[in-house]
């Protein structure tokens, strides 16, 4: 399943459980287990990673927050323009907002907010 959700795209249905996980470890939900704690750790690790079209998909938020565009995803993302735009209509598919305003790729900042809960 692990390694499922850090191949899919469905990106609502993995920042669901990727919130859920890091609320889980920082109400301490898991102190009495340790096999438990560590391997919801390391799941966030790689759902989080740039390994994953989810990592990626988060770090293309955080790049969009102050504008960048479909290049400079795309170099920092190590990933083709065709990638990138992939990524953008995955992300509007999950109803984030984002704008394209002078040729930089914009997206509302209580968006980036819901990201690091």
């Amino acid at each position: 399943m692990a390694t499922q959700l850090g191949t899919r795209s469905d990106f609502v249905e993995t920042f669901s459980i990727h919130v859920a996980l890091k609320s889980a470890i920082k109400a301490k939900q898991y102190e009495k287990n340790l096999t438990v704690r560590k391997a919801a750790e390391n799941l966030c690790k790689q759902l989080e990673s740039a390994k994953s079209i989810y990592g990626r998909q988060l770090q293309m938020i955080d790049l969009m927050e102050k504008g960048a565009t479909i290049a400079e995803l795309g170099r920092k993302l190590r990933c083709s323009r065709r990638t990138a735009f992939r990524y953008l209509n995955h992300l509007e598919d999950a109803g984030i907002s984002i704008k394209l305003e002078d040729g930089k790729y914009f997206v509302d900042k209580s968006v980036v907010r819901m990201m690091r809960v």
